[in-house]
């Protein structure tokens, strides 16, 4: 549950997964302290989404170093997870790289990766992981937006070039969990809200926006041509599917979905045969979500901000998968303005919100994390008493 400046979410604020998911058990437990609850935070491959992960599942773990956007030092988990593919040779593995680039909580932090930003460390991050992996393994990358906006350059120069990254990734399955699947151009495309998240002039931000789309699409082409008459990667498990795209490479370009994370990273990382799948859908595979829904009398799921339901967001799979198995589902959101109708066609019957009704109502996070986690906790009692029987 974070707050959404610009209609995107910032990872340092408001609660990860597992917090709002051990709130939410504590109200309902305080109501109804004989219900059986199951917990299954779900991440959507936002910075911090491998702590979503039961310990349980997770094989070993490291945290690899890499410097940030502006050479400071980040980390970022690797986790090799225990494996649920059935006769499958390799193993899966999940990359929190959205943990290396976060979108920063301050505007003007924001302007500094945006205009000074280099995604170098991204490279690095996933070259060391691809050294820990298998070529019969799966790499899940976990990306979201970013405030850094180069194209791509950054991570193929850390590779020693587009030939360099084909190298590195021919032959191996790598995986993109996008936490958003926005394009990385056209008019909402991740440049466009750099203007308000890093309170950029929007000739600024437009000028950003322009070089990083030429030298993702310049990279792109550059890769298609490394790669003619090669390897390609290698067939996706069925666990994940195919990307979004079909596990094709042609037709790519900066307006496509899911081009946009870090700052077209996406884009280069699919032209060099990376498959991009909505987070929210990959982690729900990953952390079994179809099998811990079945049997449940109720689901409930939860996001911060909720002027629509996105089909690849964490409430339309949740709500999706309690169709599947014909259970009510409901939607906790710090603030909630979707139609009944739209809430319906994803699994949802209704929603219910922090935020206070009307003009007066005082935020759903003005009080803090403290007061927000308490609030959650109350409206888990809320829904006990409405839901249990």
């Amino acid at each position: 549950m974070r707050p959404e400046p610009g209609g995107v979410p910032v990872p340092g604020l408001g609660l990860a997964a597992q917090g709002v998911v051990r709130a939410l058990a504590y109200g309902w437990s305080q109501a109804r302290p004989a219900d059986v609850l199951t917990m299954l935070p779900l991440g959507d491959g936002a910075a911090g989404s491998a702590q979503a992960i039961a310990a349980e599942r997770i094989v070993a773990k490291e945290n690899l170093k890499a410097p940030g956007p502006l050479d400071q030092d980040r980390e970022a988990a690797l986790v090799r997870l225990s494996n649920p593919r059935v006769a499958a040779a390799g193993s899966t593995w999940w990359l929190d790289a959205a943990a290396w680039a976060p979108l920063p909580e301050q505007a003007d932090a924001a302007a500094q990766e945006a205009l000074h930003g280099t995604s170098e460390g991204l490279g690095i991050l996933v070259a060391q992981a691809l050294a820990r992996t298998g070529p019969a393994d799966t790499l899940v990358v976990g990306l979201d937006r970013s405030a850094v906006h180069d194209g791509g350059l950054g991570m193929i120069e850390a590779w020693g070039g587009v030939e360099g990254a084909w190298r590195a990734v021919a032959g191996r399955d790598v995986v993109l969990a996008l936490a958003d699947g926005v394009a990385l151009g056209g008019l909402a495309g991740s440049g466009q809200a750099l203007a308000s998240l890093a309170g950029l002039p929007p000739h600024r931000a437009q000028d950003l926006d322009r070089r990083a789309c030429a030298t993702a699409m310049r990279l792109a082409g550059q890769a298609a041509l490394a790669s003619a008459g090669e390897e390609g990667p290698v067939a996706g498990p069925p666990l994940l599917g195919p990307g979004a795209d079909g596990g094709h490479r042609t037709g790519l370009s900066a307006t496509t979905w899911g081009t946009g994370a870090a700052g077209g990273c996406a884009l280069v990382l699919r032209a060099l045969g990376a498959r991009a799948l909505p987070g929210a859908q990959v982690m729900g595979r990953l952390v079994g979500l179809e099998r811990a829904v079945e049997g449940q009398e109720l689901v409930v799921t939860a996001t911060g901000e909720a002027y629509d339901v996105p089909d690849y967001g964490v409430p339309a799979i949740a709500g999706r998968a309690a169709a599947t198995h014909a259970l009510p589902a409901v939607l906790v959101a710090g603030l909630a303005a979707v139609p009944r109708s739209e809430l319906a066609a994803v699994g949802l019957l209704g929603a219910y919100s922090l935020q206070s009704p009307g003009p007066g109502g005082d935020g759903w996070l003005s009080a803090g994390p403290a007061a927000l986690e308490a609030r959650v906790a109350q409206l888990g009692s809320r829904l006990a008493r409405t839901w249990s029987r």
